[in-house]
């Protein structure tokens, strides 16, 4: 089932969707294509299948836009060419592209409510193929600052963080050991970011070899060390590794490998800490305004606010 929209022909699509006597609209939850996407909301399912699901005419404008392959895009009957308030601009673009490549679908309302996150329906659901985001994938600029997320549980937090270090101009976030970056609620906590910041996911080993074949400079978010985050430097090719809000970085990211002229030596060098000094009685805060406090300022030092880093 898995290739289930992508594997049909534009033809087929067309005979799907249409008829002379106009458009045909899934009603049924007994559809495959319906039962199809609602177990696309199960993150083994979406692994499995290699697709990713995409709710609201900003995000799946923005999926387009960063060269996902599209599937298909599922429209409400009622309204689907109504092009009117906040995401008119986007919605233009959804439905223009959809129907260049005959991938727009017509669902009753209840199936749209079915098929959306939390059946909360945003107008339109789209389908595409998983993008690979595996690190070798990954292009950075010379000098890139880039945020490094480790074990995140709640795939909110990860979509907030790609909010942020988009508004930033972080130049890419890695993904160590994290949820799913393309689960539902991550696309919409990130309104879309996640498509729009360049990403990468990996183990922590694979990561930190990554980093330091690289030649970056890496620091560790850590509440224990001494070390404010504002009194380093930024510059040059920097990652800051931030650990989830219950249980911070531990005795991970403690240490990356040592490469010499390319190769690796058998040795291990100290990852640095930085924390965020605060007055109250709080001792953390949400991996999110962690990761905006400190991109902002390596932005400030670096001399590059609202462009990328």
């Amino acid at each position: 089932m898995g290739g289930l929209c992508c594997s049909n022909s534009p033809d087929k699509i067309t005979e799907k969707t249409m008829t002379e006597s106009g458009p045909v609209v899934l009603r049924s939850t007994a559809n495959p294509t319906v039962r199809h996407l609602i177990r696309l909301r199960e993150n083994r399912y979406r692994r499995k299948s290699d697709r990713i699901i995409v709710d609201g005419w900003r995000e799946t404008s923005q999926a387009m836009e960063s060269g996902l392959t599209l599937c298909g895009v599922y429209v409400r009957e009622e309204g689907a060419d109504d092009l009117s308030g906040t995401d008119e601009e986007a919605q233009s673009r959804v439905v223009d592209r959809a129907n260049a490549v005959s991938k727009k679908v017509f669902v009753s309302d209840a199936i749209m409510e079915k098929i959306s996150f939390g059946q909360s329906p945003r107008g339109v659901v789209a389908e595409f193929e998983r993008p690979d985001r595996g690190l070798d994938r990954l292009k950075l600029p010379k000098s890139a600052f880039v945020l490094v997320l480790d074990q995140i549980e709640k795939p909110g937090n990860v979509g907030a963080v790609f909010r942020c270090a988009d508004a930033a101009g972080v130049d890419a976030i890695l993904l160590s050991d994290c949820q799913d970056p393309f689960n539902p609620n991550a696309i919409r906590n990130s309104l879309g970011a996640i498509f729009r910041v360049p990403t990468a996911t990996g183990t922590s080993e694979s990561i930190a070899k990554y980093l330091a074949h690289g030649g970056f400079s890496v620091m560790g978010a850590r509440v224990e060390s001494s070390t404010p985050f504002w009194s380093v430097s930024w510059a040059g090719s920097v990652a800051v590794v931030l650990g989830s809000e219950a249980h911070g970085l531990g005795e991970r990211w403690k240490t990356i490998p040592q490469y010499v002229d390319g190769k690796l030596t058998g040795d291990h060098i100290s990852v640095p800490g930085v924390r965020i000094p605060m007055a109250g009685k709080v001792d953390s805060l949400n991996i999110s305004v962690s990761a905006a406090v400190i991109a902002f300022e390596a932005v400030r030092q670096r001399g590059h606010a609202g462009s990328s880093c």
